[in-house]
C-alpha cells in the first residue's frame, strides 16, 4: 500500500534573509516610508566577475554593516528595555513621543492613589508621608524620557548610516550591479567589437562608459562612508559615558532613601530564662502525671 505522506520536503521556500548579499541586513530600513527601491535590492543577483579592489570594498562594507546593525540593535534594547520599542528607534528621525519604560510612571500614580487611600478613614493615625517617593519617581520619569531622547541624538551618526548612508550604498551598487551584467553580456556576444575591425562598438563604448560611471559613483559613496566611520565609534563611546553618568543621576534622586537597615532583634535580660522556667515546670507536671497513671496500672 502506497504512503499517504508526500515525499516532498515539509520546509517552505527559503525567505529573502537566508539568501546572501542584499538579501540580508535590512534592518534601519521604513519601506513604507521612504525608499521605495529596497524591494529591487533583494532581488538575488547572479555572480558576475568583480575587479579584486571592488570586491574586498563591498564585502568590507557589508561586514560593516552587519556589525553596526547588531550593535546599534543592542544598544536600543539596553536603552528602552523593549525590542518591539527598540526596533521603531532604528531609523534615524527621532520620535516626537520616547516609547520608554512606563515603570517609574506606574509607581509615581500608584503611590499616589495608595496614599489617598491610605488616608481615608485614619485620620487619628500619624502615618508617613508617601509624597517625596511620589515625587522622586515622578521625576525620575521625566529624567528617563530626557536621557533616552539624549542618547538618539548622540547616537544619530550610526543611526543615519544605518537608516540612510548605506543604504544609498547599495543602491549605487545595484546600479554598478547591472552596468557590469550588461558590460559582459555585450562582451561575451562580441557586440562591442564593430564588423571588419578591432575597434569597440558605438554601443560597446556607451555600456562600459555607463559601467565606469556607476563604478565611480559607489566608489564614491563608499569612501565618504568609511570617512565617517571614526564618527560612528565616538558616538558609541560618548553613550557609554552618559549612559554611566545616568545611573549616577538615579543614585542622587534615591539617595534620601536609602535607610540604614534595621538592627537585629535581641532579648531583654533575664526575658529568655523566664519561658525556660515554665517550660520545663510544665515538663515536670507532665511527668509526674504519667508516673501516677503507669503506676495504678
Amino acid at each position: 500500500m502506497a504512503s499517504s505522506y508526500s515525499t516532498r520536503s515539509s520546509r517552505g521556500p527559503k525567505s529573502s534573509a537566508d539568501d546572501g548579499g542584499f538579501q540580508k541586513g535590512f534592518y534601519g530600513i521604513n519601506g513604507t516610508v521612504h525608499n521605495k527601491g529596497i524591494s529591487l535590492l533583494k532581488k538575488k543577483k547572479k555572480k558576475l566577475h568583480y575587479e579584486d579592489d571592488i570586491r574586498a570594498n563591498c564585502k568590507n562594507m557589508d561586514h560593516y554593516k552587519d556589525s553596526a546593525d547588531k550593535l546599534h540593535s543592542a544598544l536600543m534594547l539596553l536603552l528602552v528595555e523593549s525590542k518591539a520599542s527598540a526596533d521603531s528607534l532604528a531609523t534615524s528621525s527621532i520620535p516626537s513621543k520616547i516609547p520608554v519604560d512606563p515603570g517609574y510612571q506606574h509607581c509615581s500614580d500608584y503611590l499616589a492613589v495608595y496614599e489617598s487611600i491610605q488616608k481615608h478613614g485614619l485620620k487619628e493615625l500619624k502615618l508617613d508621608s508617601l509624597d517625596p517617593i511620589v515625587k522622586a519617581t515622578k521625576k525620575l520619569a521625566d529624567e528617563q524620557e530626557k536621557y533616552v531622547r539624549m542618547q538618539l541624538e548622540t547616537l544619530k551618526p550610526l543611526t543615519k548610516f544605518i537608516s540612510d548612508e548605506y543604504w544609498e550604498f547599495a543602491k549605487a551598487k545595484y546600479v554598478y550591479q547591472n552596468a557590469l551584467e550588461k558590460f559582459e553580456n555585450n562582451a561575451n556576444g562580441n557586440k562591442s567589437i564593430r564588423p571588419g575591425s578591432m575597434e569597440p562598438s558605438a554601443s560597446g563604448l556607451s555600456v562600459e562608459k555607463t559601467k565606469d560611471d556607476a563604478k565611480s559613483k559607489m566608489m564614491v559613496i563608499l569612501n565618504k562612508i568609511t570617512v565617517k566611520k571614526e564618527s560612528h565609534a565616538l558616538c558609541v563611546i560618548q553613550f557609554s559615558k552618559q549612559a554611566s553618568d545616568w545611573h549616577k543621576n538615579v543614585g542622587v534622586v534615591l539617595a534620601p532613601f536609602n535607610t540604614k537597615p534595621t538592627e537585629e532583634y535581641k532579648p531583654k535580660a533575664g526575658e529568655g530564662e523566664a519561658k525556660s522556667v515554665v517550660h520545663s515546670s510544665r515538663n515536670k507536671k507532665v511527668h509526674r502525671k504519667t508516673s501516677k497513671e503507669n503506676s495504678s496500672r
